[in-house]
């Protein structure tokens, strides 16, 4: 793989597990993302043993909601620092690590006074994901943001491929995205740019789900209504998803793509083609 290792190790230390599930947790994810093992194994076969380690490591008692959210810390963290433009291999595998923990049968665990079936629920992935939410990149031109973007665009990557997976189902950070970067005014052209790429990221690897979504046009309670509002460009939208906001993503894609980056331009031409493959 041509693209610079990442500091697996470094990664898993910090997430503060305990010195024997650190030893077994390291060597394994590093062989899955980095495809650092011998040259004979798959990803598949090196996400399933990074996957049966994580099974095998996880508690079934009250330690099982700190090591949860360390391990989903610890996989958002990872995603983070795959590029954008890195090939599918690393994303995937870090794709298939979660879809391989989902498959398995694990039990059920008590998070937050409730009962969970431990990977088919992958209990407080959602939390911790919308911690990682707060994240959202501040467009002001400094170093220290074009960093924030950088990791947002792989943050944003990672979770679209993993709704379009069926590993989650947490459509309403697509929709927060896609508000944000099309129905919102936006400051600059970093802010453009970027807003391009994460919703074509959503569209290209789930959208199939989104419009289905939008197919449904499913009734909403108040909580629901008021969290997947629509933006301020559009004016008289219903909340949550419907062909209303759906056409309307697609005319802004255009009409922003047109003054867009090359990066962004293309991005948004294969996000826009499909769309219209959704529709035929």
């Amino acid at each position: 793989m041509s693209a610079s290792p990442i500091d697996v190790s470094s990664l898993v230390t910090e997430s503060k597990f305990s010195p024997d599930i650190e030893a077994k947790l390291s060597p394994l994810l590093d062989a899955a993302i980095n495809n650092s093992a011998d040259s004979s194994s798959t990803d598949v076969i090196e996400a399933a043993a990074a996957a049966a380690a994580i099974d095998e490591a996880c508690p079934r008692n009250e330690d099982a909601e700190n090591f949860l959210w360390q391990l989903w810390t610890l996989l958002i963290n990872i995603s983070k620092r795959i590029p954008l433009d890195d090939d599918d291999e690393r994303i995937g595998s870090l794709v298939g690590i979660v879809a391989s923990l989902k498959a398995k049968q694990g039990g059920t665990v008590d998070i937050w006074g409730s009962s969970h079936d431990l990977w088919s629920d992958l209990p407080l992935f959602g939390a911790v994901m919308r911690e990682a939410w707060n994240g959202n990149p501040d467009f002001n031109s400094s170093p220290e943001d074009a960093a924030k973007i950088a990791q947002w665009l792989s943050l944003n990557s990672f979770a679209a491929r993993l709704l379009g997976a069926s590993a989650q189902a947490w459509t309403n950070f697509a929709l927060w995205e896609l508000r944000d970067g099309l129905e919102e005014p936006l400051p600059n052209d970093h802010a453009r740019d970027t807003r391009l790429l994460t919703a074509s990221e959503w569209i290209i690897h789930a959208g199939r789900v989104l419009y289905d979504e939008v197919r449904n046009n499913n009734q909403l309670n108040d909580q629901e209504a008021r969290a997947l509002r629509p933006g301020s460009l559009l004016e008289g939208g219903s909340s949550g998803f419907n062909q209303q906001r759906w056409t309307f993503w697609k005319k802004r894609l255009q009409e922003l793509s047109a003054d867009a980056s090359d990066k962004a331009k293309a991005r948004t031409q294969k996000a826009m083609e499909v769309m219209d493959s959704l529709e035929a």
